[in-house]
């Protein structure tokens, strides 16, 4: 018996050590969220597009630059019909503080890049142009955060890691590269943003 205690109490100290980094793992992750989060309640929002008649859509936009311009996915702004694809007339954001919204305008989109570019109509309020990861160097395992309008429910955050940095996915015949994340997304996501553990937008 006295020759197994040594593997024991070493079996024993290697599960206190994996339980202990498994803990400062998750609240290292916790802690990267909630500052990740609050450093981009004024560059990340709410957003709504509607059409009387034909209903309204809902998703996420980023200011990108400091003249009040936003960027989207184009599906957000915009709906298909009878195999076109048409803008929605209406457009407004809210800030994750806010409770009401603010008018925006559509100034383009792609339907085949799937991105869209609106503007604040009054940028008299405090916002400010999200930061960009201009390196594009993105690796397998990298951290990543994705903060969006989750089931049109407000802003909320997950977290995660890139699975893949550069893959083509095909869908209606249009091949469209992207980032693949093991995070969670979900309708109202659509549009928001993609950030590295430096708290800059890859995607």
């Amino acid at each position: 018996m006295k020759k197994y205690i040594p593997h024991l109490i070493l079996t024993i100290t290697l599960l206190i050590s994996i339980t202990f980094n498994i803990i400062q793992c998750v609240n290292t992750n916790r802690n990267n969220s909630n500052i990740i989060f609050n450093d981009n309640i004024h560059s990340i929002v709410e957003i709504k597009a509607t059409t009387e008649n034909v209903g309204e859509s809902f998703g996420t936009a980023e200011f990108f630059d400091s003249d009040g311009t936003l960027i989207t996915n184009a599906h957000v702004v915009t709906y298909k019909k009878m195999g076109s694809f048409y803008a929605f007339e209406n457009f407004s954001i809210r800030f994750s503080f806010e409770t009401e919204y603010r008018n925006a305008t559509l100034v383009k989109y792609d339907n085949d890049l799937d991105i869209a570019v609106l503007k604040l109509d009054d940028i008299n309020c405090d916002f400010e142009a999200i930061s960009i990861n201009e390196n594009n160097n993105l690796k397998f395992s990298d951290e990543v955060y994705a903060i969006g309008n989750l089931n049109n429910l407000g802003l909320s955050i997950t977290c995660g890691i890139i699975s893949n940095p550069s893959i083509n996915v095909t869908y209606e015949n249009n091949t469209r590269n992207v980032i693949q994340c093991d995070l969670t997304i979900s309708d109202g996501n659509s549009g928001g943003a993609l950030i590295n553990s430096k708290g800059e937008l890859v995607g």
